[in-house]
């Protein structure tokens, strides 16, 4: 998992994602960039959590929405804000 100092900015490969093996670039690219801006634009790590979850739901088909992928962006948000939440926290609100 790659957070840049400078820039923050997301580069999650395939393999620390999880997703499917045949997973496009292209899609990649996209969950990276959401996920960057998403962090960039946001100060609350349980709605940043509850947003990436349902953004992932639209590549589902290329496996964003198993519990690999929500653990990546659970431990990904814990690294970028400092916290402790779990995959769960914010199905709790």
């Amino acid at each position: 998992m790659t957070i840049s100092n400078l820039m923050k900015t997301i580069t999650l490969k395939r393999s620390e994602w999880e997703c499917y093996i045949d997973t496009p670039d292209d899609v990649l690219d996209k969950v990276n960039s959401f996920f960057t801006l998403l962090l960039a634009d946001n100060d609350d790590a349980i709605n940043a959590q509850s947003v990436m979850y349902r953004y992932l739901g639209v590549y589902s088909e290329w496996g964003f929405c198993d519990s690999e992928c929500n653990e990546v962006v659970t431990q990904t948000i814990n690294k970028y804000y400092g916290t402790k939440l779990d995959r769960w926290s914010c199905l709790a609100f």
